[in-house]
């Protein structure tokens, strides 16, 4: 028993030696280090980019929250000239890319229930915009 404590002991403190060594080794690397003057020139911080805004993204139909009772609805409106959609239902995607006026439609089908429909819309320079929607398809007679 006696053995294995001083094994313990000397291990402890080689283990401490090894990492005092690191912790004063890090720190003359960090006194090293050239100290930047304080009439540096600062670099200018990066204007925002009002581009990103451009992209556009409207769903003219349907209303959001609308309750229909068939099982398939057809999603129109705008958004950029030639821009790339991608709609996301609980029936899956579907792509499509909006007209040179920024028009697009296309029917989505819907399942039994709350629909949550999100919309993407990708500029040809990249820009995204999304919309989301939640459409309650029913049979109830009310």
């Amino acid at each position: 028993m006696k053995k294995e404590v001083i094994l313990a002991i000397s291990i402890g403190f080689a283990l401490g030696l090894i990492i005092t060594f690191g912790i004063w080794t890090a720190n003359q690397s960090l006194k090293n280090l050239p100290q930047p003057s304080p009439k540096a020139s600062v670099a200018p911080s990066p204007t925002p980019n009002n581009q990103l805004a451009n992209n556009q993204l409207t769903i003219n139909i349907p209303d959001d929250e609308a309750l229909v009772s068939t099982d398939t609805v057809t999603l129109s409106g705008t958004t950029t000239p030639k821009a790339t959609l991608l709609v996301v239902s609980e029936n899956g995607e579907q792509t499509t890319v909006a007209d040179a006026s920024g028009a697009f439609s296309l029917d989505v089908d819907l399942i039994t229930g709350f629909n949550t429909i999100t919309v993407y819309s990708y500029s040809t320079d990249g820009q995204e915009a999304s919309k989301s929607l939640t459409i309650t398809y029913s049979t109830a007679k009310i």
